[in-house]
């Protein structure tokens, strides 16, 4: 058993609003019977009511955009079954059901036969795309499935004649309400599809209740439709009637004359087409015949008779003679041209020239050689005068020449101080032209 103290604590407000969610997820579509009890119709336009069912009752509300899609008006003590969406209105904790469809309960149990086979044949697949033909573009003929007393087989012969009159059109008459009705519709299903003389079928009544088009939501005529191999247009009913016939055709027109429509195309686009292909056969003709014509008038102008080819030929060869000839001459003279230039480098490059230019060019260098010798030996014989005068004057016989002396010891140490000498030392001393020996005093 739960610990009580372990709880969510709610404040109204998220109560409120986890019990809207819960219920307006759960209960989005709904079917709901019983009878209309306190009616209310102020001046909105709006329907307020309840539903009644012994001591339960339903809140419910039809908005004016809803009521005018319904089979019935809803009356105070009517037995209705409504469809709708159940909503929770927090502020006030009310519980109701916005109604976007009501009839009367009469039909209630052939509209939940509906949905159970609703159900069943969209498990199997009858209603799937994959399943789904596709309608001819130009259908040549038409066959119309409905009753040939009804006005929708008028409608559809008025559409196909103001859109289409080209077409052919079979109709497989039909009942298309009461017991034998779907025996009926089965039957004529069945010869269209074993004739096979049309290119689609049209399955077709006027508008009525859920118990007149019971017909069409039988499961015979539904596997019929389904099983055809002939493209099939549902157009039972009016815009607001759907039918299981409806789901599993390849296609569904709303009105009888909406799958006129939908089965037939239109004169005007059909007459605009043609016209368009007709001048865009008219234009590639003329343009192929144009061309060919052009490559006649070519090859035409290309053919030639002997005498002219002949004629033709031999101006070429005159042409071919002359060019000949002409470049026999032009090559003779570029020939001997080519030959006296080579004649004259030839002569230029002969060894006795060469030998002749390089004595040439040796006698000059001679020339230049003994130039360059005297005028070296001039300048080094005044150089070396000029040396000799200097090695003169820097001699010491040229100093002794001016009256000096050279004062030696006995070791020929030259003396060039007193303090060298010590008394009684014997010196010799050299003059200009010659020596003798002397005796240091004191100084």
């Amino acid at each position: 058993m739960k610990d009580i103290t372990d709880k969510t604590i709610y404040t109204v407000r998220q109560f409120n609003n986890a019990l809207r969610n819960l219920l307006e997820t759960r209960y989005r579509s709904v079917w709901v019977e019983g009878e209309i009890s306190g009616l209310s119709t102020p001046s909105s336009g709006h329907v307020y009511f309840m539903l009644k069912e012994g001591n339960s009752v339903l809140r419910c509300v039809l908005f004016r955009n809803h009521l005018f899609s319904s089979r019935v008006r809803p009356m105070e003590g009517s037995r209705v079954l409504v469809h709708g969406q159940i909503s929770y209105y927090e502020p006030r904790g009310n519980l109701q059901c916005i109604v976007t469809y009501l009839e009367e309960a009469g039909e209630g149990a052939l509209r939940r036969a509906f949905e159970l086979l609703k159900q069943k044949l969209a498990a199997e697949g009858l209603f799937d795309s994959a399943h789904k033909s596709s309608l001819p573009e130009i259908p040549r003929t038409i066959g119309i499935v409905t009753s040939d007393s009804g006005a929708a087989l008028h409608d559809i012969l008025a559409t196909l004649k103001r859109r289409y009159p080209a077409a052919r059109v079979i109709v497989y008459p039909t009942l298309v309400q009461g017991e034998s009705a779907v025996d009926e519709i089965v039957r004529s299903i069945d010869l269209a599809r074993r004739r096979a003389e049309t290119d689609l079928l049209i399955i077709a009544r006027g508008g009525g209740s859920l118990e007149d088009l019971q017909a069409f939501n039988d499961e015979k005529v539904a596997r019929c439709v389904f099983e055809c191999e002939i493209p099939v247009i549902s157009g039972v009913g009016h815009e607001t009637d759907f039918t299981i016939c409806d789901l599993v055709a390849d296609h569904r027109a709303p009105t009888p004359t909406a799958a006129a429509e939908l089965a037939s195309p239109d004169l005007a686009q059909l007459k605009q087409r043609f016209d368009y292909l007709r001048d865009r056969i008219r234009n590639n003709t003329e343009n192929f015949i144009r061309g060919h014509q052009q490559t006649l008038d070519y090859h035409c102008s290309r053919l030639q008779g002997p005498a002219r080819k002949l004629n033709q030929y031999r101006s070429a060869f005159k042409t071919l003679h002359r060019q000949i000839r002409f470049l026999a001459e032009t090559g003779i003279l570029r020939k001997r041209a080519l030959y006296q230039r080579r004649e004259t480098s030839m002569h230029a490059l002969s060894p006795n020239l060469k030998i002749q230019r390089l004595g040439e060019s040796l006698e000059v260098l001679r020339r230049s050689a003994a130039s360059h010798a005297r005028l070296r030996i001039s300048a080094l014989t005044r150089e070396t005068a000029h040396l000799q005068d200097s090695i003169q004057l820097m001699s010491p016989q040229h100093t002794l020449d001016r009256g000096y002396a050279i004062a030696q010891n006995e070791n020929d140490k030259v003396i060039t101080g007193p303090e060298q000498v010590k008394p009684g030392e014997p010196l010799r001393i050299s003059v200009s032209r010659g020596r003798f020996n002397v005796t240091a005093n004191e100084r």
